[in-house]
């Protein structure tokens, strides 16, 4: 065999672990400061250790886990309350500014497709034609500002709240832009479990008013759409966080350990 041949079932394998590994760190499967263990982890998916590793590379990229010498991954802990305002300082300074770039670039022309293809599969571009179709990118993005129900799995708002904010990011034109809010992002994870289910209705009506002044290619009603989302979802936010400082999930059984 090849190893050209090779190569796909092995990037097949390292995206099925990192689907996995990243729904159970969502969920608090695999509690916030959990050390991680690449045969312990091997053992528990049936994989073998290379797509594993290639998942947790990944998934330290975007800022999920740490990697630490002699210690190896460990799952990112809870954000202090200095680190909590400080994340939403820095999108106060970025977000904005992408919604109001993306509306200035403008969606029915999209210069740069490449980007677009760029963005990982679940991270907002997934159903972007970067063809440059106006109704192609228009209704990605409106998509993209839709929320689940209020009844819906908590994990279906993280994902669907993410992908907003990474999908007008990525149409920000900017790689480093849009990488910059995606690793913000990832810190939010666990604290968007917390949200009330009335404040999910509440994202959605802000979610769409960005999106309709992008699409409508106004560029300071883009920004200041963006900028009293963030404003409210601080509020809502700051609530979950708090409630997820105060019930921390109890280490459960798929913790990975070492075997000894």
């Amino acid at each position: 065999m090849t190893a050209t041949s090779a190569t796909p079932e092995k990037r097949t394998l390292a995206d099925e672990a990192y689907t996995e590994l990243k729904s159970r760190i969502m969920r608090s499967e695999l509690a916030p400061g959990a050390k991680l263990s690449i045969d312990g982890l091997a053992k528990q998916l049936a994989f073998s250790q290379t797509p594993i590793r290639e998942a947790l590379a990944r998934l330290e990229s975007e800022g999920l886990l740490a990697r630490r010498p002699l210690s190896g991954y460990t799952v990112e802990p809870l954000l202090s309350a200095a680190e909590f305002d400080d994340l939403f300082e820095i999108r106060m300074m970025l977000e904005p500014r992408a919604a109001r770039r993306a509306a200035e670039r403008g969606t029915p022309e999209i210069r740069e497709p490449a980007l677009l293809r760029s963005i990982p599969p679940g991270d907002g571009l997934a159903q972007v034609d970067a063809s440059g179709l106006p109704a192609a990118e228009a209704n990605a993005l409106l998509a993209a500002a839709r929320t689940p129900d209020a009844g819906s799995d908590k994990l279906e708002f993280t994902e669907a709240d993410a992908r907003f904010h990474n999908t007008v990011a990525a149409l920000s034109g900017s790689a480093q832009l849009a990488k910059a809010i995606r690793r913000l992002d990832a810190h939010l994870h666990l604290h968007r479990a917390y949200i009330e289910p009335d404040s999910i209705g509440e994202t959605e009506v802000e979610h769409l008013a960005v999106a309709d002044a992008i699409i409508g290619q106004q560029p300071l009603a883009a920004e200041e759409a963006m900028r009293r989302h963030l404003e409210r979802s601080r509020i809502r936010h700051r609530a979950a966080f708090e409630a997820a400082r105060t019930t921390e999930p109890t280490p459960k059984p798929k913790r990975a350990k070492a075997n000894r």
